[in-house]
């Protein structure tokens, strides 16, 4: 891509000159802007495919996805330090659960919204993301083209975040991954172990 963009600015300054030549010359301007605006875009994207600026975005959302995890695991992890200290000052079971289901709204917000079931002490996530919804629904077609998708390690995140709120809130505790426009589930994770995963039937 680099011979691209050295190609496009080459025939610009050409183009330019042509340009210019043409118009005190003859008075002609259509053709030589055309081999300008032509120059210009081959430049501009030998520029843009260079590999410098793909790896530099992908690094960006990377250190981004990893930054919101960490934020998230540091926000439980305390949670949980705080209830082991103040678990003798009588704070009610119920609002241990509110605490953390406010923190999985914000940890999984960008993928949707989270309920708490508890008949059944279960944080249900529901997929509301446009591109999750149709990921899922992809693997809920083809359960075998898990790796497409990334279906480990979005189990593992969410088997890792259920063995984080274990502490403060003691056992028996699970997470939900939800069909999306659904009340199935497609993924469990109680006290930090798999419990169900539809893939695996």
């Amino acid at each position: 891509m680099i011979f691209l963009a050295l190609f496009g600015g080459l025939m610009l300054i050409l183009s330019g000159f042509y340009l210019a030549n043409s118009w005190m010359e003859y008075r002609t301007w259509k053709w030589p802007t055309f081999m300008v605006v032509i120059s210009l875009a081959m430049m501009v994207i030998g520029i843009w495919r260079l590999p410098v600026w793909h790896h530099s975005n992908k690094s960006s959302t990377a250190s981004s996805s990893q930054t919101s995890q960490r934020t998230n695991a540091s926000s439980l992890s305390s949670f949980s330090n705080q209830q082991n200290m103040t678990t003798n000052n009588g704070q009610d079971q119920s609002n241990k659960e509110m605490y953390i289901l406010r923190q999985l709204q914000k940890g999984y917000s960008k993928m949707g919204n989270v309920q708490f079931d508890s008949s059944t002490k279960t944080y249900k996530i529901k997929p509301t993301n446009s591109d999750t919804k149709k990921a899922l629904n992809y693997l809920v077609q083809n359960p075998d083209q898990g790796s497409q998708i990334g279906w480990s390690n979005l189990t593992k995140s969410i088997r890792k975040t259920s063995s984080q709120i274990k502490p403060g809130l003691g056992s028996g505790y699970s997470i939900s991954l939800m069909k999306p426009g659904s009340n199935t589930t497609l993924y469990t994770a109680k006290d930090g172990k798999t419990s169900y995963d539809f893939t695996q039937k």
